[in-house]
């Protein structure tokens, strides 16, 4: 389980990484590396366990993460937090009702296997320092955190000004928007990064990490109500246009979200999802 539990959150690491950040006890950075010490964790746990070289301390250490993570639901139950624990990243959803079910069935599990007797090894030091560092390198270089590529992305972060310009003169973007300082959101309410732009955009206004002007999302696709949207990501938009999606493609250059700090119709700043900080 704590194996399975480290692939499905290494390969949806971005999910994972963007819920602990949601919290808001961390900086970005810090969200970023912590997300990635807990994956190397759980794996080095599951491969301890099964390597069985030292039976009474893992099982203490699995009980223990077990405990801490069941606690951390239980806080989040009565906090009337109802999203996906992110348990399994994003392969299997749970809410913290069901994963704490789940956490006490395997608390039983291991509880059966107390008296298991560790295998006979002449050197158990390599268990208990390789693998754990192998673990942690295998996960950074498997996904380096997005602090470590900041300038990297920026590179890739693009705006089609022409097709910008001719979209605001033809009124597809009001001239609200040009108005003083303005975050402009490029986003489409079915992309899974656009909704993680926003939460992660969310948090960093929160902690006074990024710029207060008012927000207005210019939203690809058909018009709909997109309150719910916002009140479930958190972002505090209120202000928000559609744009049909071929203008919205042209500006975007089919990538998406795209982030703007416009200040008197003036482009000061602009951001991708990853390079978002």
């Amino acid at each position: 389980m704590f194996v399975f539990a480290s692939i499905a959150k290494l390969l949806s690491i971005d999910s994972f990484e963007i819920y602990v950040f949601s919290f808001g006890m961390m900086p970005l950075w810090a969200a970023f590396l912590s997300a990635r010490l807990l994956i190397a964790l759980e794996a080095f746990l599951g491969i301890w366990m099964l390597a069985n070289c030292d039976a009474k301390p893992a099982w203490w250490a699995g009980m223990i993460l077990l405990a801490i993570f069941t606690l951390r639901l239980i806080i989040l139950h009565f906090a009337g937090n109802s999203e996906s624990c992110n348990c399994f990243g994003g392969f299997i959803d749970l809410d913290p009702v069901q994963s704490i079910v789940k956490n006490l069935v395997f608390m039983v599990v291991l509880g059966i296997s107390y008296g298991c007797e560790s295998f006979r090894m002449k050197r158990k030091w390599p268990w208990r320092i390789l693998v754990p560092a192998a673990c942690l390198a295998a996960v950074l270089i498997i996904s380096p955190p997005d602090n470590w590529r900041y300038e990297g992305y920026g590179k890739y972060t693009t705006l089609n000004t022409s097709a910008f310009e001719k979209a605001r003169s033809r009124k597809y973007i009001p001239e609200r928007v040009f108005d003083g300082e303005k975050i402009l959101c490029f986003y489409s309410l079915k992309c899974d990064f656009c909704r993680m732009s926003a939460i992660k955009l969310a948090t960093l206004r929160k902690r006074g990490e990024f710029s207060e002007a008012p927000v207005i999302a210019a939203i690809g696709g058909k018009e709909r109500d997109a309150a719910y949207y916002f009140r479930e990501t958190g972002l505090d938009c209120s202000d928000w246009f559609f744009i049909p999606p071929s203008i919205f493609f042209r500006i975007t250059n089919g990538e998406m979200p795209l982030i703007l700090v416009l200040k008197d119709g003036m482009v000061i700043e602009k951001y991708s999802y990853r390079d978002l900080h």
